[in-house]
């Protein structure tokens, strides 16, 4: 069996890719809250230097941000929401008319 596969299946996941999800699930829970390292570290068993990684990585990605009380999402991801649900709306409406 070749090195990334699992039962002859390749094995995508990427430990790096993951602990983006997680964060960025976790910071929308409360997207006006922000909450610090120390929180995601402890409600997600993240070592401070993944979960340090993984949230300037969001940042320069422009997902998240920094302010003086910890992180949130940043105002970029709820455009991407907003578009989505904005075609989502389109795509209805084109089926119920």
């Amino acid at each position: 069996m070749k090195q990334g596969e699992r039962d002859g299946k390749t094995d995508y996941k990427n430990e790096s890719q993951q602990n983006l999800i997680k964060i960025v699930k976790y910071l929308a829970k409360d997207v006006f809250r922000p909450v610090t390292p120390q929180e995601i570290i402890d409600a997600l068993g993240l070592s401070k230097s993944k979960a340090t990684w993984t949230l300037h990585n969001l940042k320069l990605g422009g997902w998240a941000e920094q302010v003086s009380t910890g992180w949130r999402l940043s105002p970029e991801l709820v455009k991407i929401a907003d578009s989505v649900r904005s075609t989502l709306k389109d795509v209805m409406q084109k089926y119920l008319e």
